[in-house]
């Protein structure tokens, strides 16, 4: 299976241990949507965060952090999740990213990062401008226990990586992925005509959401669009999000009235996170999957176990979304290559996800550096397998009311 994918790609800045109780964070915290300020879990861009303080960004940082990162890593909604599927699926799979990088020390960090996942090739565009960057601040003891981050974006170059940059062969896959496109604003509005692109080759297309605060700055608590016209929802054989982002780009109040919308604009299935609550996904039965009621599925005890058992074993939250998209796009993967087109089991991408997401939590950052081909498959076998007893012998995947 052939596995293209672009979209967000950047270098994390990590502050792991922050405390969002502090004084100095609860002053950055958002007033009002799309203001600028602060808000767990989301996303602000660094200029609009130093209009919100009046301050310098970098003072402002270092005021709600306290102190120096814990760490850097490579991040991004598109390049994790690729990298989780180029790693659990190995030699079965070829797996390429198409993607940009700036100039600079940073630019040189994050294409030195690429080289240690086992894609069978990168391409990287070069772009004027700094090499687009995210810290990440993390409390791990928010929500009583499973932890929370948000996140200040710097676009930099990648507010020049446009769809005449992706030539031809980008949209010969039998998966073509974009994840977390409103980071790159001009994929963002021409997500439409890249989906027909991908699709009248034939490819299954999957986009992964990430929060647009673009949309949200312009026009505050409005309905976001996904592409340039809000049309790119019959070219979308699977969409995920969380439950912010999918209740913002449709416009609906709840998860489950979300579901039913995605599915009514012609979207074949869509899976919607929800932090540690359960996972909630449907499908149509047009496209690549087999039809599903909307039904959910609750996340890994396994992990939850672990985590309260030994909390020196927590890592931090971020990238548990990438990674269960991730998850998913290995499974379907796997399916597409034994299964005609028309069955694969939405519900088995949904459980793969699951595991994937959960085991994130074991690190800090979204990526994970294998010390060997094959040892994050290895890890996430026994959690998979826990998972799997838990829904055999638990309450499994349970349909949502009407």
């Amino acid at each position: 299976m052939v596995i293209h994918g672009t979209g967000c790609c950047l270098a994390d800045i990590l502050y792991a241990h922050s405390d969002f109780s502090t004084p100095a964070f609860k002053r950055a915290l958002s007033r009002k949507e799309g203001d600028g300020g602060l808000t767990p879990g989301r996303l602000v861009f660094a200029e609009d965060f130093e209009r919100f303080t009046g301050k310098p960004y970098d003072e402002a940082l270092a005021e709600i952090t306290g102190g120096l990162p814990d760490s850097r890593n490579l991040g991004g909604p598109s390049i994790v999740s690729l990298a989780h599927a180029a790693q659990v699926l190995g030699d079965t799979a070829e797996v390429r990213y198409y993607g940009m990088r700036g100039s600079g020390e940073a630019g040189d960090f994050v294409e030195a990062a690429l080289a240690r996942f086992p894609f069978k090739e990168f391409h990287l565009m070069r772009k004027e401008g700094a090499e687009p960057r995210t810290d990440v601040i993390s409390d791990p003891r928010y929500d009583n226990g499973p932890g929370e981050r948000t996140f200040i974006n710097l676009l930099g170059a990648a507010s020049r990586f446009a769809p005449e940059d992706l030539d031809d062969s980008f949209f010969d896959a039998g998966i073509v992925a974009f994840g977390g496109t409103a980071l790159v604003p001009l994929l963002h509005d021409g997500l439409t005509s890249l989906l027909k692109r991908a699709g009248a080759r034939g490819a299954a297309r999957v986009v992964n959401l990430v929060y647009d605060f673009r949309s949200e700055a312009a026009f505050p608590g409005k309905k976001w669009k996904l592409g340039l016209s809000d049309d790119a929802y019959p070219q979308i054989d699977l969409l995920i999000a969380d439950k912010d982002e999918a209740l913002k780009t449709s416009g609906t109040p709840g998860i489950e009235a979300a579901l039913r919308w995605f599915l009514s604009r012609g979207t074949g299935a869509a899976i919607i996170t929800d932090g540690s609550r359960p996972v909630k996904f449907a499908a149509s039965g047009k496209g690549i999957f087999s039809p599903v009621d909307r039904r959910s599925l609750p996340v890994c005890e396994a992990v939850n176990r672990e985590l309260a058992d030994y909390p020196e074993r927590r890592g931090d939250t971020t990238g548990c979304g990438d990674n269960f998209s991730g998850g998913v796009i290995a499974s379907l993967a796997e399916q597409l290559a034994v299964a005609p087109r028309g069955n694969a089991d939405l519900g088995e991408c949904t459980v793969q996800g699951t595991v994937a997401g959960g085991f994130a939590c074991f690190t800090v950052g979204g990526a994970f550096y294998e010390s060997y081909p094959g040892e994050k498959r290895a890890l996430l076998t026994p959690y998979s397998e826990a998972y799997q007893n838990q829904l055999t012998y638990g309450r499994g995947s349970l349909p949502l009311p009407s």
